[in-house]
C-alpha cells in the first residue's frame, strides 16, 4: 500500500511497525521512508484487545437477534474504544495524524 508523505510529499510504501510502551500498550505506525516522518496508525492496550474480540464474535456469530439491537451494541463498543484510543494517543504517542492512503 502506498502512501503520499504529508511533510516532504512523495510517495512511499507503507511499512506497518509496532511499538511496545509496556503494560500491554502497542502503538502501530509507520514511517515515511524520505524524510523519517513518523505516522500514527492505532494503539492499543488489553482493554482495546478485549472489545475489537467482543467486535468480531457478534459480527462472526450474529449473536444479536434484533437488528436495533446490533446496532446499539456495536455502536456501544465502538465507542468505547474510539474513546480508550484516543486517551491512549494522547499520553503515549508523538505522531502527526495518519497520510492520506493513496490506492
Amino acid at each position: 500500500m502506498d502512501s503520499q508523505c504529508d511533510s516532504c510529499k512523495l510517495t512511499f510504501v507503507v511499512d506497518l511497525q509496532e511499538k511496545n510502551h509496556g503494560k500491554g500498550i502497542r502503538e502501530s505506525f509507520f514511517t515515511c521512508t524520505h524524510c523519517q516522518t513518523k505516522f500514527f496508525a492505532f494503539i492499543t492496550d488489553d482493554y482495546i484487545r478485549q472489545h475489537q474480540n467482543k467486535l468480531k464474535k457478534i459480527y462472526k456469530k450474529g449473536t444479536v437477534n434484533h437488528i436495533d439491537d446490533f446496532n446499539r451494541i456495536i455502536d456501544d463498543i465502538k465507542r468505547k474504544i474510539e474513546t480508550r484510543m484516543t486517551e491512549l494517543r494522547g499520553k503515549y504517542s508523538d505522531s502527526p495524524p495518519t497520510p492520506e492512503i493513496i490506492n
